[in-house]
């Protein structure tokens, strides 16, 4: 067999996997939108990080069905509107649910009858932390913190002046500069409360307003011999006292209140308010998400420098979790949809009896069919691709330096496809990846105009089968059907492996094929003669 036979073939055979390879990504896609497995993969891979399970009627999948009904995640499940997209949904459901009463599985989205394909790390973070009302505690325990430092602090400076007033026997001593100091104070709590100034400035501030009052009192009274012995032994104890100041809560704190039952005893009425209603909306949070929390509650604290900037900092160590989830859980995802795909092309090889050993043995034997592919494999390979005007176009690869430009007759170059993933192009249709395979999908309809190929059911091919497996060299191949199941095979191995691969490599070939013929054409002799 010669070389030019072997790349006549191989075309052949290259051309009939990229037309059917088509028809198997197109039949992909329309079952992963259908049966939303994206989606529902994405779903199960959040179950998976939350819960750790899987199995259908878990107790803590109520919480994920929740997670996925707060707004952050709801609204990045948009649908279209109008009549017709109505309609097409409804046929979409009910073959989701026909295909879920077959299977016994469950509804992937709860009550809900789909979801997002896709969810940002920063949306989910923001979902958790608001499921678990993070961000409404932390404010609260930080207001109260702040509100007892004011209280404790102001009843010792309460103290010492009662104690001034016995002493002096008025009762009237300083009531309007108490007053104004309240009142002060009163300011401090509530620019914290709007969020005006960060914990730390209302705790400087309010020690500062009552040093500042104890310095005034002592001024106006040390010439005061009754008051002598109070200012004397009372006033640097209340100065040390209000210089002792109270730390912030962490954030690590404040979620254990969430997370420890322990910690759930013994609460301020308001904060104890806020973690009924926690405990009433998530009765049961899973205990792998406790443990990763605490986990990742640890590593924001030890990046922040308050309580505010470590939700902050717990919020994008989340989203980092989750980042890190979805990688892994993208290789699966793969590794599910090729199988998908080799069981597509097997079935597409049955239907379309695309039979690898009799399509060989065919293009080996017919030299017009050889002929007629190679002429059709031209015509496809040497069509321009439209591309997007939006995307950059891609330059044009330089030709190999073991050949001369003159010697060589490129093809045109045209943007090789890139194969979308399961769903991408029936998701988003104005994707480039969908653009380029559609442009594929019509210079192959071009091509095919007239073309008979060695496929298909009809007699010709069926008894050409069957000759074949009966004088087959290797033994069992004669068994009957056995030849032919082999070959559905390994064309459904090579239809999985998708329409853009086929091109490339179609295109490759050609320019190889081309080049050889060039070559041939304009022989150079490498022995010079002489005259004697």
């Amino acid at each position: 067999m010669n070389l030019p036979l072997v790349f006549d073939i191989a075309i052949g055979l290259i051309f009939i996997y990229l037309i059917l390879s088509l028809l198997t990504s197109e039949i992909q896609e329309l079952t992963a939108t259908l049966l939303q497995w994206r989606a529902e993969h994405l779903k199960k891979a959040i179950d998976i990080l939350l819960t750790g399970e899987v199995e259908n009627g878990s107790i803590h999948q109520k919480f994920v069905d929740d997670l996925y009904n707060s707004p952050p995640l709801k609204a990045l499940n948009q649908e279209a509107k109008g009549k017709v997209a109505r309609s097409f949904r409804k046929i979409s459901h009910a073959i989701g649910d026909f295909y879920r009463s077959i299977t016994g599985m469950r509804n992937a989205f709860g009550n809900q009858r789909s979801g997002p394909s896709y969810i940002p790390s920063e949306a989910f973070a923001t979902a958790v932390l608001q499921k678990l009302d993070l961000e409404l505690l932390s404010q609260k325990v930080s207001e109260l913190t702040v509100q007892k430092f004011n209280k404790d602090k102001l009843e010792l400076v309460k103290q010492v002046l009662q104690d001034l007033r016995i002493s002096l026997g008025d009762d009237s001593l300083l009531v309007s500069e108490l007053q104004a100091l309240e009142d002060a104070l009163t300011d401090v709590f509530d620019n914290f409360v709007r969020g005006r100034i960060t914990f730390t400035a209302a705790i400087d501030q309010t020690a500062e307003q009552l040093k500042q009052f104890v310095d005034n009192t002592e001024s106006s009274l040390s010439d005061n011999h009754h008051c002598q012995e109070i200012i004397r032994r009372r006033l640097p104890y209340l100065r040390q006292a209000i210089a002792l100041k109270r730390m912030e809560p962490t954030v690590s704190e404040v979620l254990a209140i969430i997370l420890d039952k322990s910690n759930q005893k013994n609460l301020s009425p308001q904060i104890a308010k806020i973690v009924a209603r926690i405990n009433e909306r998530n009765p049961e949070i899973p205990e792998q998400l406790r443990q990763n929390l605490v986990s990742l509650a640890r590593q924001a604290q030890f990046k922040a420098n308050s309580l505010q900037t470590g939700v902050q900092q717990l919020e994008q160590e989340i989203a980092t979790w989750f980042d890190h989830s979805m990688e892994r859980s993208s290789g699966v995802y793969k590794r599910n949809s090729k199988g998908i795909a080799i069981a597509i092309g097997f079935l597409v090889a049955i239907i379309s009896n695309a039979d690898t050993f009799h399509i060989v043995n065919r293009l080996s034997k017919d030299s017009i069919l050889r002929s007629t592919i190679s002429n059709a494999a031209d015509q496809l390979v040497a069509q321009p691709l439209q591309t997007p005007a939006s995307l950059p176009s891609e330059p044009a690869a330089s030709a190999p330096e073991e050949f001369e430009p003159e010697a060589v007759e490129p093809l045109p170059s045209a943007p090789l496809p890139v194969e979308p993933e399961v769903g991408q192009a029936a998701a988003n249709p104005d994707s480039a990846e969908a653009v380029r395979l559609r442009n594929i999908r019509d210079a192959v309809d071009d091509a095919l105009q007239g073309l008979s190929l060695p496929i298909g059911w009809n007699q010709a091919n069926t008894s050409a089968q069957t000759i074949e497996s009966q004088y087959s060299l290797i033994p069992f191949f004669r068994v009957p059907y056995l030849r032919r199941i082999i070959g559905w095979f390994i064309s459904g191995i090579a239809l999985s492996m998708g329409a853009s691969f086929w091109y490339d490599l179609l295109s490759k070939v050609m320019r190889v094929r081309n080049s050889g013929r060039r070559s041939d054409a304009n022989p150079r002799s490498s022995d010079a003669t002489f005259d004697d």
